[in-house]
């Protein structure tokens, strides 16, 4: 009952970053134009946040601006607005410059590429956050070979979020996210802004605003909770061809 209820909620607004390069997705246009299924690869992000949100704001790079703007429209999708991330500089920019639009109490990110992250998966998500009273919870899966690792403590508690490419130490199997995160609007913002500021969330490889590097001093503002995914396939984003099932 719960979830038909939820099925569209006007107290959320979904942010789908979609500024990124696709360097390692070896295509003409960037990766979120690839046609998958008889759909691009945003058009499946998209479909399932507006199964739960009328509220989506879609950040973006000056080159894909047109070619967004004309699929949009095509597509006649309703409530969705473009963002324009002038420089290149990091997905924790891009949530924050969408963060400065939303006018809704909780707010979710999900990257434009995670077309294999399930309905099922962002509704338990959403529901365990809404009865928990937490400040950020995202769903996570166990696999081999994570990219990005969770980090807890004796009890279990969440401490950080461990990216391979900021380490030399690599995880054979553990705890991954699935790119898809929600969180109180309000508080997020304010201490994303002040990280940003403080210059406390670049990342030591590429030296871009990291989002996900915020986490561990959110957590010292709320509770970060994290639920198990439905499946291995809800962490899988499309960072190349190879990864699309």
């Amino acid at each position: 009952m719960f979830l038909k209820k939820l099925m569209i909620n006007n107290n959320f607004t979904f942010i789908i970053p979609a500024a990124g390069k696709s360097k390692r997705f070896y295509n003409k246009k960037s990766k979120i134009f690839y046609r998958y299924k008889k759909k691009l690869l945003i058009e499946h992000v998209i479909e399932k946040c507006l199964k739960i949100s009328k509220e989506i704001l879609i950040v973006s790079n000056k080159k894909n601006y047109n070619y967004l703007k004309i699929f949009l429209k095509k597509k006649k999708f309703k409530n969705i607005k473009i963002i324009i991330q002038k420089d290149p500089i990091g997905m924790g920019h891009a949530v924050h410059l969408a963060l400065k639009k939303v006018k809704t109490k909780f707010s979710g990110v999900i990257w434009a590429d995670q077309i294999y992250l399930r309905k099922q998966t962002i509704l338990k998500s959403i529901n365990f956050f809404l009865n928990n009273d937490d400040l950020l919870t995202f769903p996570v899966f166990k696999r081999k070979n994570p990219y990005v690792s969770i980090l807890r403590d004796k009890k279990k508690n969440f401490l950080d979020l461990i990216q391979s490419r900021e380490t030399l130490k690599k995880n054979k199997y553990g705890e991954t996210d699935c790119g898809f995160f929600i969180f109180k609007t309000n508080k997020v913002r304010k201490i994303l802004s002040d990280l940003i500021k403080e210059k406390k969330i670049y990342s030591k490889k590429t030296r871009e605003i990291d989002f996900l590097s915020s986490f561990k001093f959110l957590k010292k503002y709320g509770k970060i909770n994290t639920i198990q995914a439905l499946s291995f396939k809800d962490t899988i984003g499309i960072n190349s061809k190879k990864d699309l099932l």
